[in-house]
């Protein structure tokens, strides 16, 4: 048993170093950077009475800081037309335009050529003008087909009559960009390779020393971010599963009996209405009916982690952790007993239509002692599966539950992080719930030798 478990570890560890990766690559792919937009506001925010260098070189500098500056990558497989260094450039609207011109026309030096002229063109024109250039550099930015580029130049030529070098240096370029384009140059693919100097490997060298790096949103240690957040979550879902499965195999063993057609009878129809119950859907009649005072206000609705546990007594503490998180687990006892009290039941009725149950019976044993000592012990197998995948999917639930209840715990950390684009938290969430689903299906093999010595022996 001992070695069997032992290559169950030794196979999990790449499962889950494949796990991180994949999410990792797919993180970095998301569009935008956290801090862009607030960099790149020119009329609000603490960047907003900056110029456009003075953003951009802030952007710069937190790219490097970050080390977001590197390489994706080992290696990267991208258009030949696009420069590894497209990432660097700020604000992202002119990272995307950059990037569809050079696909459109094929020549990377020739597209940042024309753009830097018609930057020129528009800082040299005095604030108070640059409202009349506004539709043209519109069209150039939405529709940079060579009519339009055409058109739009000419457009701006004759509106700024005073700038003879920057006019003839943007006619210039466009030409040259109209002249050589090769609209089907971006399906040459070319491979870059970067070493060991990547993000990706930056990473992987900090996971593999327990670290999981700095918040961008935060600024502090991703690890005592995750142990803040991950002790309400692991309580309430801990909690909740206990609950609901004492109440749903409790439930399943009363139907099961001989005299169980009431208790199905009632039970059964009652389940279904509530399995038929999307889960914000019961979370919010839960806020209305017991948090309401429209009706009964016996809960708060919200405010977890915001009193002073200091100031609190350790009676006084958990007494008010109870009225948060008492409405939090009851949703999530009722989202789940349906389906867990199923599973049991239909477990336990398999097994009940065995012939060693029909002897027991015939034996003239009680029916506590048939179900209990009998029929229980031999229908855990599929209940093990089942209990081993349940604790980790509760994790969707909790970031529903964590968030209509406004918990400060991992789900709700988890979309904050998502929409600030903060992927050291992303990751360290997505790396702690993997170990957490290898760790279950370990304690499910053990379970499973422990229910049934035959998985023992054929083990070792």
């Amino acid at each position: 048993m001992a070695s069997y478990l032992l290559k169950r570890i030794l196979l999990a560890i790449p499962v889950l170093w494949g796990i991180a990766t994949l999410i990792f690559l797919l993180s970095r792919l998301m569009p935008g950077i956290y801090g862009a937009e607030l960099l790149g506001q020119s009329d609000s925010g603490y960047f907003g009475k900056a110029d456009a260098n003075s953003r951009e070189k802030a952007y710069r500098q937190f790219l490097h800081r970050t080390g977001q500056d590197l390489p994706l990558f080992y290696f990267s497989l991208s258009p030949a037309t696009e420069p590894d260094t497209l990432h660097l450039i700020f604000p992202e609207s002119e990272r995307l335009f950059l990037k569809r011109l050079s696909w459109q026309y094929g020549d990377w030096q020739l597209v940042s050529s024309f753009h830097n002229s018609l930057k020129y063109v528009e800082q040299a024109t005095p604030v108070a003008q640059r409202n009349r250039l506004a539709p043209y550099l519109q069209t150039i930015y939405q529709n940079p087909t060579p009519k339009g580029i055409e058109r739009a130049v000419t457009a701006l030529s004759s509106l700024a009559p005073n700038q003879v070098a920057q006019k003839s240096q943007l006619q210039h370029h466009t030409a040259q960009l109209l002249e050589g384009q090769n609209p089907y140059a971006y399906l040459m693919p070319a491979l870059r390779w970067h070493g060991t100097a990547n993000q990706y490997h930056r990473w992987l060298v900090g996971l593999a020393q327990g670290e999981f790096g700095t918040s961008f949103r935060l600024k502090r240690p991703v690890s005592a971010v995750l142990f803040e957040a991950v002790g309400t979550t692991w309580w309430l879902l801990l909690i909740s599963m206990v609950v609901a499965t004492a109440i749903a195999l409790e439930l399943s063993l009363r139907m099961v009996r001989r005299g169980g057609h009431s208790w199905r009878k009632a039970v059964l129809p009652s389940l279904f209405l509530l399995d038929s119950i999307p889960l914000f859907v019961l979370a919010m009649l839960l806020l209305v009916l017991l948090a309401s005072p429209a009706f009964l206000q016996l809960f708060p609705v919200y405010g977890m982690g915001y009193f002073q546990e200091a100031q609190l007594t350790k009676a006084q503490a958990l007494g008010q952790w109870l009225q948060f998180m008492a409405l939090p687990l009851l949703c999530l006892v009722l989202a789940n007993l349906p389906y867990l009290t199923s599973q049991f039941y239909h477990a336990l009725t398999d097994t009940a239509n065995q012939d060693y149950i029909r002897t027991a019976r015939a034996k003239g044993l009680s029916e506590s002692t048939v179900i209990r000592k009998h029929m229980l012990r031999n229908a855990l197998l599929p209940v093990i599966t089942l209990l081993s995948d349940f604790l980790p999917a509760l994790v969707a639930g909790a970031v529903i539950i964590e968030t209509v209840f406004a918990i400060p715990g991992m789900g709700r950390l988890l979309i904050d992080s998502v929409l600030a684009r903060d992927y050291p938290v992303i990751m360290g969430i997505v790396v702690l719930v993997a170990a957490f689903k290898l760790l279950s299906h370990l304690l499910a093999d053990l379970l499973y030798a422990t229910a049934d010595p035959r998985i023992r022996h054929a083990t070792t």
